[in-house]
């Protein structure tokens, strides 16, 4: 299982997720690919990938298929949201405590667990001195 984290990401309904065509593009970085490339293994042209990338084009099922294949993920995993609760949130606890075999990435790199028990110290930290900052301001 594959878990992105990008910036940029649109709100449907009850899930957070990053479009197709940024899966695609994310996947195909973090494998060092080009869009020729890409292109090549999905046997479609480079301007069709770009236009994946860019959301202006969808794949056909058969596509999706050689487009997992070639990206190394399950169909599921380029297509799928991410759960939230029904107001819309996304908890970075389930994040950092998934499964060992999932994998989190940050634009196109693989995040280690070292590294991303990094990531959550630096969020500790941050949310702890906002804490702070809090305090202080209301006894000001």
């Amino acid at each position: 299982m594959y878990i992105i984290i990008y910036i940029q990401r649109k709100q449907y309904g009850g899930g957070v997720a990053m479009s197709l065509g940024m899966r695609i593009r994310t996947l195909r970085k973090a494998l060092g690919l080009t869009q020729q490339g890409l292109a090549e293994r999905t046997q479609v042209s480079r301007i069709y990938i770009q236009a994946l990338e860019s959301n202006r084009r969808t794949p056909s099922m058969k596509l999706l298929s050689r487009l997992a294949e070639s990206l190394e993920v399950e169909v599921q995993d380029l297509v799928k949201t991410m759960s939230t609760s029904p107001s819309g949130r996304l908890q970075l606890e389930e994040v950092f405590q998934a499964a060992p075999e999932t994998e989190v990435w940050y634009r196109s790199k693989r995040l280690k667990p070292k590294e991303l028990r990094f990531v959550q110290s630096l969020i500790d930290a941050a949310i702890e001195r906002w804490e702070e900052e809090d305090r202080v301001d209301g006894s000001v």
